[in-house]
């Protein structure tokens, strides 16, 4: 079991005071989040990313029913929520129509699928950029599979997961996340061919720490800039596959090919595309800085990494670079950027383990000062991917 008893015992007390007390059977499981170390809006053009999952997730308590009903609290959202697996999929909203989609789509060639009632609590933030909605996807369909008797192919689930996201979130996000929370591995990182989907787990010296900081702020521009970039790049790859027809995404693309059709494209376009060339690059070169401990290429390479973001991409914010700018001198830092869509959310830190309090100290008061808002410190360990088991 990977969060203490005592959390578990302070579920099973919500469990029962939602669903009363008897003598079936619990279930649970608990999914962490993931932070992306480098390699920012990549994924969806079958690039290279290098995410690691983390010791804050998102949790539940389960029993099964003798119907076909699905009853849901979100104790995050305050909220029950509750529907037929023998019926049809509803119209509702917001954390329930994400949470229905994948319980359906996961028992979709069940035949007369068992029900079953979920608590539902987190140690991960709303909004963060940690992942907390396909971390919750991901609890639930490993659930629903395990509640009806069948077990899923992790890789084949993390399509299954990054699908549901589209259809039911409408965010039409790569593959990352999934994998990372479903493949995730103590004290390593995840490197990803977003493409091939093969998967190699990186080291991550035992000398450094991630601290990530929560902006505490959350602009609602994601989902609409997502799809705009994604159209600003895909009216590039059309002048670059005239050209070279084999081309099928940015991940075939060098920097000199697309430097030919600069005067061609579009200029928000190409700062797009360059940004995608380049962070693939970033991914490779961080790779074997992590291996051999080299924290000046590793600084380099974060730093290169946000400002690409910020001017090229163009998914940064004032808050993010503010927290960036903060890092930049204190105590430990061996490097910093935004991690995670943008527009708020979170910096990630790869930090001196022995300094990361002072890191913190340092850098709260000037964030604070330069946007008068509280940033949340995570101080957190990388963790294993999505368990399961029964409450004792």
């Amino acid at each position: 079991m990977s969060l203490s008893l005592e959390i578990w015992k302070k579920d099973l007390e919500a469990f029962n005071k939602h669903f009363g007390a008897d003598s079936g059977k619990i279930v649970w499981v608990a999914a962490p989040g993931r932070v992306n170390l480098i390699g920012e809006h990549t994924d969806y053009h079958e690039g290279f990313v290098l995410p690691a999952s983390i010791d804050r997730q998102v949790r539940l308590l389960s029993r099964k029913r003798d119907d076909g009903k699905v009853a849901i609290y979100s104790q995050t959202f305050n909220d029950r929520y509750e529907f037929d697996l023998g019926g049809e999929m509803s119209d509702i909203g917001g954390w329930a129509r994400r949470a229905e989609g994948i319980i359906r789509t996961v028992l979709e060639n069940t035949e007369s699928p068992s029900g079953f009632d979920i608590y539902m609590d987190a140690d991960l933030s709303v909004g963060g950029g940690l992942s907390s909605s396909a971390a919750s996807m991901a609890v639930l369909g490993t659930l629903a599979a395990y509640m009806n008797g069948f077990e899923l192919d992790k890789l084949e689930f993390g399509k299954t997961l990054q699908a549901a996201e589209h259809r039911f979130a409408g965010l039409k996000c790569g593959i990352m996340d999934q994998l990372a929370i479903l493949l995730g591995k103590e004290e390593h990182a995840l490197l990803l061919d977003c493409r091939s989907l093969k998967t190699r787990h990186v080291h991550i010296p035992g000398k450094w720490s991630l601290v990530i900081m929560d902006t505490n702020v959350k602009h609602d521009l994601a989902t609409s800039e997502y799809n705009k970039r994604q159209i600003e790049c895909a009216a590039v790859l059309d002048i670059l596959k005239k050209r070279r027809p084999e081309i099928n995404s940015l991940r075939d693309v060098s920097m000199n090919e697309l430097e030919i059709i600069k005067a061609e494209c579009d200029p928000v376009g190409y700062k797009r595309c360059k940004h995608v060339i380049d962070e693939n690059e970033r991914v490779h070169l961080a790779v074997a800085a992590l291996e051999a401990g080299d924290a000046d290429t590793i600084g380099k390479l974060f730093a290169a990494s946000h400002a690409s973001l910020r001017d090229d991409y163009e998914v940064s914010c004032r808050e993010l670079d503010a927290l960036v700018d903060a890092a930049q001198d204190a105590p430990g830092l061996v490097g910093s950027r935004m991690t995670g869509g943008g527009f708020g959310g979170s910096v990630v830190n790869l930090v001196e383990a022995t300094k990361t309090e002072e890191f913190i100290a340092h850098v709260s008061p000037r964030y604070k000062e330069a946007t008068g808002i509280d940033a949340i410190a995570i101080d957190c360990k990388t963790s294993n991917g999505v368990t399961l088991g029964i409450l004792e």
